[in-house]
């Protein structure tokens, strides 16, 4: 049996009841590739397979994927990568393919840098669906003014419409983690996502202003040191008509947007 590596984050799930529940959840279609991150040993691979779809599957640990390559199993492509170093589009390119659904279950510590990525890549994407710890997937969830609205509330809900489907918890999984897990499906917006001008600037400045999210706009703003500069968020805001009194944490996905938007085109 293949010793799971916790300083890796491995944690596989293994109850068949929310194994069957995933995948029922991503219906795979007769012939559709999905893209997976994270095989593991294939607990959501094979059945995703078994249904018909095409997978490719990135897995980082090269025991893994010498063990999944060891099934030959047909549908099956293994990518033996860090999927924090992985080029999606570059990847999507060489198989010719757009606007798939991915999926995985994320190692808890590297989940966020990887949803990061993944949205880097929206336009090839059409829906996400994927594993977080309980208290990630409640930020990708989250409303302006809670406790749980972040940096990564904002850059998601831009890319995507976001939806908590269920709770797993740590018994369902091998070894079992100390923390409950949630499955979080993320709707790609594409053409109705709010424009930004440009991405760069955009997680830069939400960046900036979330940092100390409970501080006022002002406040913030002043302690802004990297692209975009004070001045040009301080005349975008006033461009906005946003009160700068405000709290950052009170800015929607769409102010945030038109923030930004003013501030690329004066960088």
């Amino acid at each position: 049996m293949f010793r799971p590596t916790r300083s890796k984050g491995q944690c596989f799930l293994k109850d068949p009841r929310f194994i069957q529940r995933i995948v029922d959840t991503l219906c795979p279609l007769g012939g559709e590739t999905l893209l997976e991150i994270g095989a593991g040993e294939g607990q959501l691979s094979l059945p995703v397979v078994d249904a018909g779809a095409r997978v490719v599957a990135v897995e980082t640990d090269p025991r893994l994927a010498d063990k999944l390559r060891a099934l030959d199993t047909p549908g099956l492509e293994l990518v033996e990568a860090d999927a924090l170093k992985v080029d999606f589009d570059q990847l999507l390119d060489e198989r010719g393919l757009e606007r798939i659904r991915a999926y995985g279950n994320l190692p808890y510590s590297v989940a966020a840098p990887i949803l990061l990525r993944l949205l880097s890549s929206a336009p090839r994407f059409s829906t996400l669906t994927l594993m977080f710890q309980k208290e990630v997937a409640e930020r990708l969830v989250a409303q302006p003014s809670t406790k749980d609205y972040s940096f990564l509330t904002v850059i998601t809900q831009q890319a995507a419409h976001a939806r908590m489907l269920f709770r797993i918890p740590p018994d369902a999984f091998r070894p079992r983690p100390r923390v409950v897990s949630a499955l979080v499906q993320l709707e790609l917006r594409h053409a109705e996502a709010p424009d930004v001008g440009d991405i760069a600037v955009f997680r830069s400045l939400v960046r900036g202003l979330m940092t100390h999210r409970r501080k006022t706009i002002a406040n913030n703003i002043k302690r802004l040191t990297a692209t975009p500069s004070s001045e040009t968020v301080g005349v975008a805001v006033d461009a906005v008509g946003i009160d700068p009194s405000r709290r950052a944490e009170t800015l929607c996905v769409e102010e945030f947007a038109a923030i930004s938007r003013i501030c690329a085109a004066g960088c």
